[in-house]
């Protein structure tokens, strides 16, 4: 996946989240995160070939929810950098805190990711283990 790729993917990402929530009084949405590429980088195991690792930051507005359902065909593993994020991963919710982590299976149904503080910014770290060719992120047909 080509660098230009992630950043049109994570685009749409970000443009679903913003269009999942609500509108505010001046009209605008409000997204709930901001989302920084870290890294992207293929694996280096020839048992791995064709496999690639990439790892976007996204911190978390107070308050903000993303209770867009979606899938990643990738297997995703979410370190937990500041504050405590409630995540609902195929209908079961957890709340990680600062210093935790936790793994979303590839394909999982991923639908809701909040900051559970109203008043303190969260952040996490998101690494994908992705085979190229595969969709980084998969809305939820209607």
């Amino acid at each position: 996946m080509s660098l230009s790729r992630l950043l049109i993917l994570l685009t749409c990402l970000y443009s679903v989240a913003a269009v999942a929530h609500d509108v505010g009084a001046s009209g605008t949405t409000k997204p709930p995160y901001t989302l920084t590429p870290v890294i992207q980088q293929a694996l280096s195991d020839s048992a791995l070939q064709g496999y690639e690792m990439l790892a976007v930051r996204l911190d978390i507005v107070p308050g903000g929810v993303d209770p867009a359902p979606h899938r990643h065909d990738a297997d995703t593993f979410v370190y937990v950098l500041k504050g405590d994020v409630e995540v609902e991963l195929d209908g079961r919710k957890s709340i990680y805190s600062a210093g935790s982590m936790f793994h979303e299976p590839r394909n999982v149904l991923h639908s809701l990711l909040k900051n559970t503080s109203a008043k303190k910014p969260a952040s996490v770290l998101a690494i994908f283990v992705i085979k190229s060719g595969r969709e980084f992120f998969v809305p939820l047909a209607k």
